[in-house]
């Protein structure tokens, strides 16, 4: 063995801001299920989750990606409940912690290669 780590591969921004979207939506609809829109708490437990989950796999620019994405649901849906986005500081601190959670799991996942789709004819 030569000692060396093996980097893992990553998707890319665009695919991983695609897939940031999709957990986003699967955690916000489970969180209200289960009472989000009344404990807060449990919608930003779940988008979290969903922010460091995707910000592992992918690059940079995908985890701030979902970040947003994940800020906008949890701001517009969880406490805004029908989609009124609500700006107050309990936003932007949750803005906030999912910028450091996506930054943190981008960079505790290591630099690994990014993975990108080729078609060809």
């Amino acid at each position: 063995m030569n000692g060396s780590t093996t980097s893992w591969p990553r998707i890319s921004g665009a695919l991983g801001s695609a897939a940031g979207f999709a957990a986003g939506i699967i955690a916000t609809l489970v969180a209200s299920l289960v009472g989000a829109t009344t404990h807060h708490e449990i919608g930003l437990f779940a988008l979290a989750l969903a922010v460091a989950g995707v910000s592992a796999v992918t690059t940079v620019v995908g985890a701030l990606a979902t970040c947003v994405q994940c800020w906008l649901l949890y701001a517009g849906f969880i406490v805004g409940r029908s989609g009124s986005l609500v700006l107050d500081e309990a936003s932007a601190e949750t803005a906030g912690l999912f910028a450091i959670i996506a930054l943190a799991a981008t960079g505790i996942a290591g630099g690994g290669t990014t993975v990108r789709a080729r078609l060809t004819r």
